[in-house]
C-alpha cells in the first residue's frame, strides 16, 4: 500500500513538471471558450445511467458544477452543504453525515450505513468515513433528491450524490494548476494534466494538497489532506470504451471536535470542549459527578486516515444495446481519535469493499431501457474505545463499564437486480416504469471489555438477511418543446442491520423505506434566457433508524434503534437567468413541512435522567421503563426553508480579458440537529454569505482572485451528540468562521 500511494503521488506530480515544456505549443485558439454567451447551457448529467439533460429528465436534481465547487473552496462533503437546498451534512469523527429531507444516518459507528447513496464516478462508497479525500478535479456533483431505489447501488433511500471526476480527454494536451492561499494558513494546491497517448486513448493525472490550521481554540477542525488520481483511458474503435482509475487520499492532522451548546457564558463560539475552561463549565452541570470524566482535558485529538482505491468503466455498443461493466475496490485504514462525541472516542479499523455492476441498456425510438445487476462485499477488521472517565466507578453493581473497548468484524453481501424503461406512447408523452429487487446478508463477531482494569465482558455475533422491492412509477408529458411536465411515485429501501450487542432483543433492527410521490415542471421562456423549475413532493419515511447512546446488559452502547416514523412535505424552485450579457443569477429555494408520525425512545427508569429529553415521558413503574414521545416534532435536520442565491457577471475588458465578480448566499431556517429536543439542539436560522472577484488575461490561461466565505461571520451548526450522563449539554459540530484569501489558476 505504501508503494501504491508513492507511486500515485509521484505520477500525478512527476508527470505535471514533464509537460510544462510542451504548454508553449498550445494556442489560445484551442484553449479559449466563448465568454458571451446569451442562452442557458444544457446541463448533461449520467444520473439515469445516460446522458441526458436536467431539462428532460424526472428528477428533483441539483447539480454543482467543478468551477462552482472551486468558488465555493469545497474540499470536503460538508462544504456542499452552502451549495444546496434540502441537504445537511455534518461530520462524526472521520464520518460524513449526509441528510437530505431528513433522511440519512447519524453514522458513527461502523454498523451503521449511509441513508443517502455517495457514488464516485458511479462507484457507491459503502462507508461513511471514505467519502473524504474525493473533492478535486471534479466536473460536477449531482444530488439527486428521494429514493432512487431503482437505478442505484445499496442505500440510497432518501437521496443520491453522484461525484464525477473530470474524464482523460483523447487528443488533448492540457495543464490546470490551481494555488489558494488565506487565513488559519491556509495553503491550497490543487492540478491536474491530460496527456495524449497516440490516436485513440489518453491519460489524465490529478493532485491535491491541503494544509489548514483549526478553526477551534485547540486546533481541532483543521484540514490536512493529500490525494492524487490516475485516470486512463482508450477507445480502440467506435465501439468499445474503457477508463481505468486508480486514486490514493490522506486526511492527517488534528481531525474534528465540538463546541458546547449552550455555550459557556463569555466564550467564543469556536471554544473547543477540551479547552480548561469548557471542561470545568461541564462539571457544573448535574450528572457530571457519575464518572471523573477527566480525560476530556486532554488535548490530544488526531486523525491519520488512508484510502485507497482502483476501478473501471467497459462500454462495449453491441448494436442492439450498450453493455456496462463497473468492477471496484476500495480500501480504508482509519485511525483516529476525538471528542466531539462529549467524551474520549478513538477508532482504529480497516474495511474493504469489492463491487461489481453490470448494465445493458439503449434508447431506440420512443423506447428507453437499462436492465442490470449490482454485487456488493464489504469486510471490517477492527475497534473503538469509549473512555468517558479515568477512574472506575460503581454501576450495576460494581461493574466498570464507562471505559469500554468494542472490538468488531463485520460482513455484509448483497445482491440486486434492476431494471427500469420510457416508453413513447404519443407524441410527447412517456410512460416510465422501473424495479430493484435487493437481498442483503449481515454478521458481525466482536467482544466488549472493560479497559479500567482490563477484563472482557461479552461477545456478540448477531447475524441476518434483509430483502427489499423498490419501484418507480410516472410519465413525462412535453407542455411545449422548452417545457415537461413530470408526475413519479417511487420507493425506497435501506437495509437493516446489526446492533454490537450480546442482548438479542436488540440485536438487529428493521430496514427503513421510504415513499415519494412527485409532481413537477420543467421549463426554458425568453428564447433560452430564463429556466424555472418547479416540483413538489410527499414523502412518507417509514421504520426510521436511530442510533443513539443508550444501554444494553452490559452498560452504555451505541444502539440504533427503529423508533418511528415521518411524513416530510413540500416544494423546491429553481432560477437561472441571463438578462443581460455577462450576468447570471442563480436561486435554488426549498420548503419543508415536516413531523414525526411517531417516535419513541424508551430507556430503563433507574437510568433515565431528567432533562435528558425534551419530549413528553411515561414511566410504567421505578423498575420497568421511561418512554419519551417525540411524535409531531419537526423532523431533526430538516429546516422549513432553504435557499441559495448568487449573482455572477463577467466584464469584458477591451485587451480581451476580464473581470468576474460574484456573490452567493446560503439560507437556513431554525431546525434541530441532535434527536433528544433539547434546547441545547435547536439552531436558529442562519445565512452564509460568500464572495469572490477574479481577473482572466486574454489568452485565458492565467486567473488571479480574491475569495471571502461566510463574510457575516454567521456561527451555525451542523449536527453533534447528547452528552453521556449530563442532560442538556450539547457536544454541537459548528460551521466554519469568516475565511478569505486569495487564488491564482493556469490552464495551459
Amino acid at each position: 500500500m505504501q508503494h501504491f500511494r508513492v507511486a500515485l503521488m509521484a505520477s500525478a506530480i512527476g508527470t505535471l513538471c514533464m509537460i510544462a515544456p510542451a504548454h508553449a505549443q498550445t494556442t489560445a485558439a484551442e484553449t479559449s471558450a466563448s465568454t458571451d454567451s446569451t442562452g442557458i447551457a444544457d446541463i448533461v448529467v449520467t444520473a439515469e445511467r445516460r446522458e441526458q439533460s436536467t431539462q428532460r429528465s424526472a428528477l428533483s436534481i441539483q447539480v454543482v458544477g467543478g468551477e462552482a465547487l472551486e468558488k465555493a473552496g469545497v474540499s470536503a462533503a460538508g462544504d456542499l452543504t452552502k451549495l444546496t437546498t434540502g441537504v445537511e451534512i455534518g461530520v462524526a469523527g472521520a464520518n460524513s453525515q449526509i441528510y437530505v429531507r431528513g433522511v440519512g444516518s447519524f453514522a458513527y459507528i461502523p454498523l451503521q450505513s449511509p441513508g443517502v447513496a455517495f457514488n464516485v464516478d458511479g462507484v457507491y462508497v459503502g462507508r461513511p468515513d471514505s467519502v473524504a479525500g474525493n473533492f478535486y478535479d471534479i466536473a460536477r456533483i449531482e444530488v439527486l433528491k428521494g429514493p432512487q431505489g431503482t437505478l442505484y447501488g445499496r442505500n440510497a433511500n432518501g437521496g443520491s450524490i453522484n461525484l464525477v471526476t473530470n474524464d482523460p480527454r483523447i487528443g488533448e494536451r492540457s495543464m490546470d494548476l490551481n494555488l489558494e492561499g488565506g487565513n488559519y494558513s491556509l495553503a491550497h494546491a490543487s492540478g491536474a494534466i491530460n496527456l495524449p497517448i497516440g490516436e485513440h486513448s489518453a491519460l489524465r493525472a490529478a493532485f491535491n494538497v491541503v494544509q489548514r490550521d483549526g478553526y477551534l481554540s485547540d486546533g481541532t477542525f483543521d484540514d490536512k489532506q493529500q490525494a492524487a488520481r490516475i485516470r486512463f483511458k482508450t477507445e480502440p474503435n467506435e465501439n468499445l470504451t474503457i477508463v481505468l482509475n486508480a486514486d490514493y487520499a490522506h486526511t492527517g492532522g488534528r481531525g474534528g471536535n465540538a463546541t458546547w451548546r449552550p455555550r459557556r457564558p463569555g466564550a467564543d463560539p469556536y471554544e473547543s470542549i477540551t479547552e480548561p475552561a469548557a471542561q470545568a463549565y461541564k462539571h457544573s452541570f448535574p450528572g457530571s459527578g457519575l464518572a471523573p470524566f477527566t480525560n476530556t482535558d486532554r488535548n490530544d485529538g488526531y486523525q491519520d486516515n488512508q484510502y485507497y482505491n482502483l476501478s473501471a468503466q467497459v462500454d462495449l455498443r453491441l448494436g442492439f444495446a450498450t453493455l456496462t461493466l463497473l468492477p471496484a475496490y476500495r480500501h480504508s485504514d482509519i485511525d483516529y481519535l476525538t471528542y466531539d462525541l462529549g467524551a474520549r472516542y478513538r477508532m482504529d479499523k480497516s474495511s474493504s469493499q469489492t463491487s461489481l455492476e453490470a448494465r445493458l441498456g439503449n434508447k431506440t425510438g420512443n423506447l428507453t431501457w437499462v436492465i442490470g445487476g449490482y454485487y456488493f462485499h464489504e469486510t471490517q477488521d477492527g475497534f473503538y474505545d469509549i473512555t468517558p472517565g479515568d477512574v472506575p466507578v460503581p454501576f450495576f453493581g460494581g461493574a466498570v463499564l464507562l471505559n469500554q473497548r468494542i472490538a468488531f468484524k463485520p460482513k455484509t453481501d448483497a445482491y440486486a437486480a434492476f431494471g427500469q424503461a420510457t416508453l413513447g406512447l404519443a407524441p410527447g408523452f412517456r410512460l416510465i416504469a422501473g424495479a430493484r429487487y435487493t437481498h442483503e446478508k449481515a454478521s458481525v463477531s466482536g467482544t466488549i471489555s472493560n479497559l479500567t482494569p482490563a477484563a472482557l465482558l461479552s461477545a456478540y455475533s448477531p447475524t441476518g438477511s434483509f430483502d427489499g422491492t423498490t419501484f418507480k412509477a410516472g410519465f413525462e408529458y412535453d407542455l411545449a418543446p422548452q417545457s415537461m411536465l413530470y408526475a413519479t411515485y417511487s420507493t425506497g429501501f435501506k437495509a437493516g442491520g446489526l446492533n454490537q450487542t450480546p442482548t438479542p432483543a436488540i440485536a438487529t433492527f428493521r430496514p427503513e423505506k421510504l415513499n415519494s410521490a412527485e409532481v413537477g415542471i420543467k421549463n426554458r421562456f425568453l428564447d433560452n434566457k430564463l429556466q424555472i423549475n418547479v416540483s413538489a413532493y410527499h414523502w412518507k419515511y417509514k421504520n426510521l433508524q436511530d442510533a443513539r447512546a443508550a444501554f444494553d446488559a452490559f452498560g452504555v452502547n451505541f444502539i440504533t434503534f427503529n423508533s418511528g416514523d415521518a411524513t416530510i412535505y413540500g416544494a423546491t424552485l429553481d432560477i437561472i437567468a441571463k438578462p443581460w450579457t455577462g450576468g447570471t443569477f442563480n436561486f435554488s429555494g426549498e420548503y419543508a413541512h415536516s413531523k414525526y408520525d411517531r417516535f419513541l425512545v424508551s430507556t430503563p427508569t433507574p437510568l433515565f435522567l431528567a432533562g435528558s429529553t425534551g419530549c413528553p415521558t411515561t414511566s410504567t413503574g421505578p423498575g420497568g421503563l421511561t418512554t419519551a414521545d417525540c411524535s409531531g416534532f419537526q423532523v431533526a435536520r430538516v429546516p422549513k426553508w432553504t435557499f441559495t442565491a448568487g449573482y455572477d457577471h463577467e466584464f469584458l475588458l477591451a485587451d480581451g480579458g476580464s473581470v468576474n465578480a460574484g456573490a452567493s448566499v446560503k439560507y437556513s431556517s431554525a431546525r434541530w440537529i441532535g434527536i433528544d429536543f433539547v434546547a441545547a439542539q435547536r439552531d436558529d436560522a442562519y445565512a452564509v454569505v460568500d464572495a469572490n472577484i477574479s481577473y482572466t488575461t486574454p489568452d485565458s490561461r492565467l486567473t488571479v482572485g480574491l475569495f471571502g466565505r461566510n463574510l457575516t461571520k454567521s456561527v451555525y451548526y451542523t449536527g453533534g451528540v447528547a452528552t453521556t450522563f449530563i442532560p442538556g449539554l450539547f457536544a454541537a459540530n459548528i460551521g466554519a468562521p469568516r475565511t478569505y484569501g486569495a487564488r491564482l489558476s493556469a490552464h495551459f
